[in-house]
């Protein structure tokens, strides 16, 4: 049967390539091959207990109907006052805040609404890789930034100076970072908001990974006075609160720009899941309570870097620094005549381990390992990629 003609809208379309690999890893140990997955995107730890009883209660009150497209108002309250307990906003209108399946598709959303075609958007490397494929899908061209390991993969103003021309719309930003762990400081995210405010480049900033930084808390774009109004601060409830598979991220912007992907959202979608919106309020909303998980996750994520920076320390085929914030060691191989692909290819069909290339991020010659699993899934891990590369 021939292969059928599809639209222009996707004729580009990759599918995700660490979604690819960690549904490999999943199906190498449905078949009894004992993985060892450091390739997921996500703590391997459970969500907290209270946020959970809360989409229970929920759903046992009958609270089971369509949710407001924009999202619950008390999820959306409870946002507001958790950006102004962790940040310095002094205030945050629920008008301008909207809630989605993820964070992925508040980024898309607000995307698709922003950005077109003839529009430029800069995407520093590395990357996470569906910034450029939802820029593309939008008909709008990403346009990659290049950061690499002696500039501990942070761009600077002027080589986003650089690389603007008058089509340049957008800038995303990603601090903590996925793959690299790298935290731009305030001095920094501020000279890069102020930039953006200058030219009238629309900035979104993903901070899903802000609550994991190990050297303090990592600056937010609202922490920045004075940053203007075209500036999207994108975060979820997948990484610092465990709970990936409720399916629960949100933006945060100018309010037409939020009213406009909101309509949006109500012609594709509609509201995010509604017992997962009662979670999320509750993981936000309940500030001792979510205080001390993060607290203890981070003292786990802690213990587990100081493991990871020992064991890859002995392996001499990799050169690794201790990631300031997210869930990941992005190792370098100090062989640069050798491919990623292929390697990380080598390493789960001979040693059973499960991690990322660093092609998908824009970077060869990287390895991406998440850090955040059980002790002894670590350990385990960490032995096999020591017996591997020697």
């Amino acid at each position: 049967m021939p292969p059928h003609d599809f639209s222009e809208n996707v004729s580009q379309l990759e599918p995700s390539p660490t979604l690819a690999l960690a549904a490999r890893a999943r199906q190498l140990k449905a078949d009894g091959v004992p993985v060892i997955d450091l390739s997921a995107g996500e703590p391997q730890f459970a969500a907290p207990e209270f946020a959970g009883q809360a989409a229970i209660d929920a759903i046992r009150a009958g609270k089971t109907g369509y949710p407001p497209t924009p999202g619950l108002l008390e999820l959306r309250q409870a946002i507001s006052g958790y950006l102004i307990d962790t940040t310095a906003a002094s205030s945050v209108d629920p008008a301008e805040v909207i809630v989605g399946a993820g964070v992925k598709q508040a980024l898309f959303n607000c995307c698709f609404v922003l950005f077109g075609r003839g529009d430029d958007v800069l995407i520093p490397s590395p990357y996470w890789p569906s910034y450029p494929s939802i820029v593309a899908l939008t008909g709008a061209n990403p346009v990659i930034v290049d950061a690499d390991w002696e500039s501990e993969f942070l761009v600077t103003v002027e080589q986003l100076e650089a690389a603007r021309t008058p089509k340049t719309k957008g800038l995303m930003l990603n601090s903590p970072s996925n793959p690299s762990g790298a935290v731009y400081d305030q001095p920094r995210l501020e000279a890069i908001v102020r930039w953006c405010q200058e030219h009238g480049i629309w900035l979104l900033s993903d901070e899903i990974y802000r609550r994991l930084s190990f050297t303090g808390q990592a600056p937010s774009v609202f922490d920045v006075p004075d940053r203007g109004d075209r500036v999207v601060l994108l975060d979820g409830l997948s990484k610092a609160f465990c709970m990936p598979g409720f399916r629960i991220g949100y933006a945060v912007g100018p309010a037409d720009l939020i009213k406009k992907a909101s309509d949006l959202q109500g012609q594709t979608t509609s509201g995010a899941v509604g017992p997962s919106q009662h979670a999320a309020t509750a993981a936000l909303g309940q500030r001792d309570q979510r205080e001390a998980f993060i607290a203890e996750l981070l003292g786990k994520l802690n213990t587990r870097r100081d493991m990871g920076i020992s064991g890859f320390g002995a392996v001499e085929a990799l050169e690794t620094r201790s990631p300031t914030g997210a869930l990941y060691f992005y190792a370098r191989l100090r062989d640069p005549s050798v491919a990623a692909l292929d390697v990380a290819e080598r390493l789960l069909v001979e040693a059973s381990v499960a991690c990322v290339p660093g092609e998908p991020f824009g970077s060869p010659g990287h390895l991406r390992f998440n850090f955040a699993v059980e002790r002894s899934v670590l350990q385990e891990g960490l032995q096999r990629i020591h017996d591997f590369f020697s």
